[in-house]
C-alpha cells in the first residue's frame, strides 16, 4: 500500500518557499484507505479558491498525492502543518496560505503530532517512516526504535506526556512508547487489524480512539489495552480523528467522508455539515478552543475549511 518511503540516517534540510507550482492532482476516486495508494510524485501548488456564490468558500485548495494528516502547534492557533506523502507544508496564518517545508518523494507524512511541552518537537509517521524534527519541521531525522516494522496507519501523541506515543503498525498491531519512539510496547488489546487513524484525549491513562477500515470508531479508557466500538456511528471507514484538547469528552471523526462530533466521550454523536467534498484531515486548535481545521476532497483537489465554532459552521461568506 504505497511505495516505501526512503530511511536516511542523518537529519536533511527542507528545501521550498512560499511560491506556487504546477500539480499533478491525485485520482480522487482513491480517497479511502489511504490516497497514499496513488502512484506518482507531485509537485505542490496551494491557492486561495474563489467561493461559490453566497456559500461558504474553502480557505485554501491543496493539491497534492494525497491529503493525509493536520496538526496545530500548541502555542500559536495560527500554526499548522499537513502532511501528505512528499513531505510537509506549514501555514502560518491558520491554513490560508501554505508553503512545502520539506519536500521529498515517499516522505510519507500520513501522521504529524506536535509535542506541547516543546512545539519545536514534530513527530511523523507513515509507510516506512517514523522521523522527528526538533527545529519546527526544518531538518528531519529517523527515531532509532525497536518496533517491528513502521508501516504506522494510526499514530498519536498522549496530550499530557510528550514522551508517550502510540502506532499502529500494519501486520504487528497496536504499540505504545514512553521515551519519545525509541522503545516499544505492543499492546494485546482488541483493536482491529484495519485501523486508519488514532487520536488520544487526557487522562491517566490517556482515553484512545481508534478509526477502522470496516468497523468505524472504537474506544479505550485503558490506554489501549481493550477497546469497545461507538454507538450511533456507521461502521464504515474512519479516516480520520481529532480530541478537543480543552474538553477531553470532545472527539470528531470522518466516517465514510462525513464529520461528526460528541461531546459525551463517544457515547452520542451530531452530523457537522462541512460545506463541500469528503473530509479526509482534521485537527482542533490546543491554543484556541473551537478552531477546526479540516482537509475535505472535492474532485481532485483538497478543500482546506476552518471551523471558529467547534464545528458549527465553516469557512466565510462570500466578501
Amino acid at each position: 500500500m504505497g511505495k516505501n518511503a526512503s530511511r536516511r540516517s542523518k537529519a536533511t534540510r527542507a528545501g521550498g518557499g512560499p511560491g506556487q507550482a504546477s500539480a499533478s492532482p491525485p485520482d480522487a476516486t482513491r480517497w479511502v484507505v489511504p490516497i497514499a495508494a496513488l502512484v506518482g510524485v507531485a509537485l505542490l501548488a496551494v491557492v486561495i479558491l474563489a467561493g461559490r456564490p453566497g456559500g461558504p468558500r474553502p480557505l485554501a485548495v491543496l493539491r497534492t498525492n494525497d491529503f493525509h494528516a493536520l496538526a496545530f502547534r500548541p502555542d500559536n492557533p495560527d500554526v499548522v502543518y499537513f502532511g501528505h506523502h512528499n513531505g510537509v507544508m506549514r501555514s502560518d496564518d491558520g491554513g490560508r496560505t501554505w508553503r512545502p517545508v520539506i519536500e521529498r518523494p515517499n516522505f510519507d507524512a500520513m501522521g504529524l503530532a506536535v509535542s506541547r511541552a516543546d512545539p519545536q518537537v514534530l513527530y511523523l509517521a507513515g509507510h516506512d517512516i517514523l522521523q522527528v524534527s526538533r527545529d519546527g519541521g526544518a531538518t528531519w531525522e529517523p527515531i532509532a526504535h525497536d518496533l517491528p516494522g513502521t508501516d504506522v496507519h494510526g499514530f498519536a501523541l498522549a496530550p499530557g506526556d510528550p514522551e508517550r506515543l502510540y502506532a499502529f503498525v500494519v501486520g504487528h498491531g497496536l504499540f505504545r512508547s514512553e521515551n519519545g519512539g525509541r522503545n516499544w510496547e505492543r499492546l494485546t488489546g482488541n483493536v482491529p487489524g484495519d485501523v486508519t487513524s488514532l487520536t488520544a484525549a487526557s487522562g491517566n491513562p490517556p482515553v484512545l480512539y481508534a478509526g477502522s477500515a470496516s468497523a468505524g470508531v472504537l474506544r479505550s479508557a485503558d490506554g489501549g489495552r481493550s477497546w469497545s466500538p461507538l454507538a450511533g456511528l456507521a461502521s464504515g471507514t474512519a479516516l480520520a480523528l481529532a480530541t478537543d484538547p480543552a474538553a477531553a469528552q470532545t472527539v470528531y471523526a470522518a466516517v465514510d467522508g462525513t464529520l461528526y462530533k460528541s461531546t459525551d466521550g463517544g457515547t452520542t454523536w451530531s452530523r457537522l455539515a462541512v460545506p463541500r467534498g469528503m473530509v479526509v484531515s482534521l485537527a482542533v486548535s490546543p491554543a484556541r478552543p473551537g478552531r477546526v481545521l479540516t482537509v475535505t476532497v472535492d474532485g481532485r483537489q483538497g478543500l482546506v475549511y476552518r471551523s471558529e465554532d467547534g464545528g458549527a459552521t465553516w469557512g466565510q461568506s462570500k466578501p
